[in-house]
């Protein structure tokens, strides 16, 4: 719990002191889609299935710890130092270190307590290191959606209300 607890502020305060090329309405966005689509995963990979686990088996509600104080700011982090203008060898050279990173945070989060809360089933940290940069796709795609749609016409704004 202890090792979850600095996570948080750390994550948290990385992401509230760094992540300044990001609008708040994606910001906003980016954190509901991480935290529905994380849910989701868990819902079948750790409730169903068993291949994981936050502190004890089962689904409890310090599940939703991990799940929406870590993993939202991770994103954020991530999306704001994304190298949109760099070549293609950077952006995935930028995705596999992120994906190594995280990798290496999911192995200190399996230590003993009071450090880890983290429990694989019959998961192994290499299907970790291989789906995460299919997740950071997937969350940079559904940011490019999202910025897509606020730069096209109709969407950048408020319908005018109607005259009386």
């Amino acid at each position: 719990m202890l090792g979850l607890i600095i996570a948080i502020i750390v994550l948290n305060m990385g992401a509230f002191l760094w992540v300044k090329r990001l609008a708040k309405s994606h910001i906003v966005h980016i954190c509901v889609f991480i935290i529905l689509f994380h849910l989701s995963v868990d819902l079948f990979l750790s409730v169903k299935y068993g291949a994981y686990w936050y502190f004890d088996r089962g689904l409890q509600w310090l599940d939703v710890l991990p799940v929406a104080l870590l993993s939202p700011p991770a994103a954020l982090l991530f999306l704001n130092g994304y190298p949109t203008q760099s070549s293609r060898f950077k952006r995935v050279l930028y995705i596999l270190l992120w994906s190594l990173i995280i990798t290496v945070f999911e192995a200190l989060t399996m230590l003993p307590g009071p450090w880890g809360f983290f429990h694989h089933g019959w998961w192994k940290l290499t299907y970790s290191a291989l789906v995460y940069p299919i997740l950071f796709c997937i969350i940079l795609l559904y940011y490019k959606w999202i910025r897509g749609i606020d730069e096209s016409k109709g969407f950048d704004h408020f319908p005018e209300e109607p005259r009386k």
